[in-house]
């Protein structure tokens, strides 16, 4: 991990940003104190679901205004 102050960090963002893609970790110093830590990101991982219409829940048939009404009844 290296260190660095908010001054530097600004006037060198390009090279720091740089670095962190390449795995590099910074501690960033405001006035000597460390601050935050710039790490870098973790790759999303995409969810893979085939079989999404397999487990979707069945149509009834009826229309969405029917379904409101009949989840409303009796709470009006």
């Amino acid at each position: 991990m290296k260190t660095i102050s908010v001054r530097e960090m600004k006037a060198h963002w390009a090279e720091v940003e740089k670095q962190v893609g390449h795995g590099e970790t910074f501690e960033v110093l405001n006035r000597g104190k460390p601050t935050v830590m710039i790490i870098p990101a973790k790759p999303r991982q995409v969810l893979k679901w085939d079989d999404h219409l397999a487990t979707a829940i069945k149509s009834t048939g009826r229309s969405a205004k029917e379904t409101v009404a009949a989840d409303r009844e009796g709470r009006w």
